[in-house]
């Protein structure tokens, strides 16, 4: 299940750094040791997670915990959501029609692997204590670190709008999807997480049927 809030203001993030256990850190590194053996990509670290979201206000609560308890949800669901951000690329072409980018995730990435998102997209990164916060333009700093790696794509001076909280509860992750208007269509140069990547007209994105 899917289920998006408008973001009506700004956003920014609070981050609470009270260290927290799960009661099943055996099992869970146990179903840890078992991923990384079927797929070598996987490394453990600290990671955001979502707590909530006050509509009001604009702040997302965060917490720190590891990549791990995240990745075996499968077999071990501990309630945590993988706070992400996703970039909303939009760009116009020759013709000045508005295009948004779409890529086609690699069978290597952890989920949703040979089907087309938004993007990029990834989860925020731990900033350094004693940072707590993270204000409009370090979330847009963590989407450019994203649209680098994984489409050579640079972002920095472009206009970016907040437009929803997105919660994935299927997949375990809540992102900050971010609109980016990089004016004209840049070219790309992905990394192994896309397999492809499409700058799809902005008008016919609701009907636009990918080919596999």
């Amino acid at each position: 299940m899917v289920r998006v809030e408008t973001i009506k203001e700004s956003i920014r993030v609070e981050i609470d750094r009270s260290p927290r256990l799960s009661a099943d850190e055996d099992a869970i590194d146990a179903a840890w040791r078992e991923l990384c053996a079927h797929n070598p990509r996987y490394f453990n670290g600290p990671i955001l997670a979502f707590d909530s979201y006050d509509a009001i206000t604009g702040v997302v609560h965060a917490s720190i915990e590891q990549y791990k308890h995240h990745a075996v949800r499968d077999e071990i669901d501990v309630g945590l959501s993988l706070l992400a951000v996703t970039g909303i690329l939009v760009a116009r072409d020759e013709c000045g029609h508005k295009r948004v980018l779409l890529g086609k995730r690699s069978p290597s990435t952890h989920r949703c692997g040979n089907l087309w998102e938004f993007g990029p997209s990834g989860g925020i990164d731990v900033p350094e204590a004693p940072t707590n916060t993270l204000d409009l333009d370090a979330i847009v700093r963590e989407i450019g670190r994203e649209t680098i790696e994984e489409c050579g794509i640079t972002i920095a001076d472009c206009a970016a709008t907040p437009i929803a909280v997105v919660h994935d509860d299927a997949v375990g992750s809540t992102d900050l999807a971010i609109m980016i208007d990089l004016g004209e269509i840049p070219p790309i140069e992905h990394g192994w997480e896309y397999l492809e990547c499409r700058w799809v007209d902005a008008d016919t994105l609701n009907g636009w049927t990918p080919i596999r």
